[in-house]
């Protein structure tokens, strides 16, 4: 064999996987048809949040009365610095897969049989292969997608000019956090969501907080909203049937941000014996194996949840079963969402655990009980845990510093840290994180304030 592992596909999960192989003394290749670092690199994750963390900026200089400042956004210099950043992301990336002696296969990987991968006309063998080659839009019937007015998110995402009126469709974490982009840039924005809440599937009160804060700056929000494109020829025209009413709804642009499907093209899974699931995406189990021992898939190819957190774990728990080292996947995943406020998630809502039929109980600290939260001017969220036994089975935040906070959240319950032994940490004074200890103190008493 030429290689010991061929991984087709270079987005975090590919990075990840080929990395961790090769650490541990296999030799390795990686197959990219387009960029390393895939869609979360180059057009998702690290632009959004550089557009995003600007615009933050921004909104907190107009907060703050005391400060005097003109500043405004000049979109073209965000944009170019947006490049410099995922250019020195990527670079770094190159660098350590060089120095790691994995050797990266520019072009489109084509698999032919057991082991035998095509690239650029060459056949390339190797004992292992992982599959990390990710998901991308789906077109779908009501909303068809036209590279001119009616776009996938990480598209509309990377337009050099933003236009006046946009709708968005979706209201999961895409949505929210393009909306708040958006809007940060005075763009008029509106919501179709087809369920009843925004960010279908996470805590409700998170969620409602997320919609007022939405609505505050001044985006429209439409829940129960069964929609569709009836016109895309010039502007953008939705029929939205609500609960009570139906009516049209006109913009420039449409983002949307519901449908994805796995990119096998060209994998041969079934000459594999590589099973998929209904929606196409590859069936995995807790080391990243696939129906083929000799297989492993991670990222979004592997199925939900489609995040490049998953996806980086996802490549490195390959990587270790490759290698000889025993690995799985974690029981908890953190969601982050870099939203006007952050949003931070991890486990099970209690909804979910009373759907279980688990006895639960929350604990919610708002963030105006936090001197820190007073100190950056952002008093508004909460953090809620919520316990089952005497263990932290979810945690669901939103305010300042949230996206962090949930990574202290997510050692305590993968770890299986109980109640009483989180009591004995002891949390810095003044930071946002004291959430946490203020949330256990709380609770050890049994005091829900």
């Amino acid at each position: 064999m030429e290689f010991d592992v061929m991984v087709i596909g270079g987005g975090v999960a590919g990075v990840s996987a080929a990395l961790r192989a090769s650490e541990l003394g296999k030799t390795v290749a990686l197959v990219e048809r387009d960029q390393i670092g895939g869609e979360c690199i180059n057009r998702a994750c690290i632009p959004s949040k550089t557009l995003i963390d600007a615009v933050k900026a921004i909104s907190r200089v107009s907060s703050s009365p005391w400060l005097i400042s003109t500043s405004k956004i000049d979109y073209s210099k965000l944009n170019e610095n947006k490049g410099k950043i995922i250019s020195a992301i990527k670079e770094k990336m190159e660098k350590n897969l060089s120095k790691n002696n994995v050797k990266t296969l520019k072009g489109e990987a084509k698999i032919k049989a057991q082991g035998e991968v095509e690239v650029n006309g060459k056949i390339h063998t190797s004992e292992y292969l992982v599959l990390s080659t990710g998901s991308v839009p789906l077109s779908l019937p009501d909303f068809p997608l036209n590279d001119k007015n009616v776009l996938d998110p990480w598209t509309a995402m990377n337009l050099k000019e933003i236009k006046d009126r946009i709708v968005i469709v979706g209201g999961g974490v895409a949505g929210v956090e393009l909306a708040t982009l958006f809007r940060s840039l005075d763009k008029e924005v509106t919501i179709l969501e087809l369920m009843p809440q925004l960010l279908p599937g996470f805590d409700r009160d998170l969620a409602q907080a997320t919609k007022k804060r939405l609505e505050e700056k001044g985006i429209r929000v439409f829940l129960n909203a069964k929609s569709k494109i009836t016109s895309s020829d010039g502007l953008v025209k939705f029929s939205v049937n609500l609960p009570n009413s139906s009516e049209e709804i006109v913009g420039d642009l449409a983002v949307i941000t519901i449908g994805r499907k796995a990119t096998t093209e060209n994998l041969n899974l079934k000459e594999l014996g590589v099973e998929t699931d209904q929606r196409g995406y590859i069936k995995v189990d807790s080391q990243g194996r696939t129906s083929n021992p000799k297989v492993f898939a991670a990222g979004d190819v592997a199925g939900v949840p489609l995040s490049a957190t998953k996806a980086w774990r996802q490549g490195l728990v390959a990587g270790d079963n490759i290698g000889g080292k025993s690995s799985r996947m974690p029981k908890y995943i953190p969601s982050s969402i870099f939203a006007d406020m952050e949003i931070g998630t991890i486990g099970r809502t209690a909804e979910d655990l009373k759907k279980a039929g688990v006895e639960a109980k929350e604990i919610l600290v708002e963030m105006k009980d936090i001197p820190r939260a007073w100190t950056v001017n952002e008093t508004e969220g909460f953090l809620k845990l919520v316990i089952a036994g005497d263990k932290i089975e979810g945690a669901h935040m939103i305010g300042e510093g949230a996206t962090e906070v949930i990574n202290t959240l997510a050692v305590v319950m993968e770890l299986g840290v109980t109640v009483n032994q989180l009591y004995s940490v002891t949390f810095s004074h003044p930071t946002v994180s004291e959430v946490i200890g203020e949330a256990i103190q709380r609770l050890t008493i049994g005091e829900i304030y």
